[in-house]
């Protein structure tokens, strides 16, 4: 009897730690989750309108600031989260923007806003300033429109970076005056 308890003990034991080591990590209640896993805890606000900087409205060739805040609600650390914010125009204004600086080490400016979490912790919101330039031939009624949104990174062919958007984007939006 013992030692066919023993036996049923040491097969549960091998089974608890086969179904440990098949389970993916992320699903054992440690470290971190990939972005994408946690999509729903993941947050993204932003400035509803850009601030005129040293002037008292937006006008053709000005500067601009606005802010975007990402933040992770759930109770583990998310890895690998992307939040990029870009101009969406069309005619005269083109679809680059002209970033003069972000506040947030982790974020790049090249014609958009690409900010790269290696780790968010559970919990922590991270907000970035934007100051930009407006285009030149802009004219009083155009409006400018700034989108933000977060994303993961994606396997491309070729060698090419690709993103997979989590959720909706939130916009900044302003009139020139």
């Amino acid at each position: 009897m013992r030692r066919a308890a023993g036996a049923a003990l040491a097969g549960l034991a091998v089974a608890g730690l086969a179904a440990v080591l098949t389970t993916p990590w992320d699903e054992r209640g440690q470290g971190p989750v990939d972005a994408a896993q946690a999509a729903s805890h993941l947050r993204v606000s932003a400035d509803p309108a850009a601030r005129a900087v040293g002037a008292d409205r937006l006008t053709a060739g000005g500067r601009y600031s606005y802010a975007f805040t990402v933040a992770n609600a759930g109770d583990r650390p998310v890895r690998g989260l992307v939040a990029r914010s870009e101009k969406i125009v069309g005619g005269r204004a083109g679809t680059a923007m002209r970033v003069e600086s972000v506040s947030d080490p982790s974020c790049h400016r090249v014609e958009r806003v690409i900010c790269s979490f290696p780790t968010l912790e559970a919990g922590e919101r991270r907000t970035v300033e934007v100051v930009g330039t407006t285009s030149g031939s802009r004219r009083p009624g155009d409006v400018l429109r700034i989108n933000t949104y977060l994303a993961t990174f994606a396997p491309g062919a070729r060698g090419q970076v690709s993103y997979d958007v989590l959720g909706s984007p939130v916009s900044t939006v302003t009139t020139f005056g």
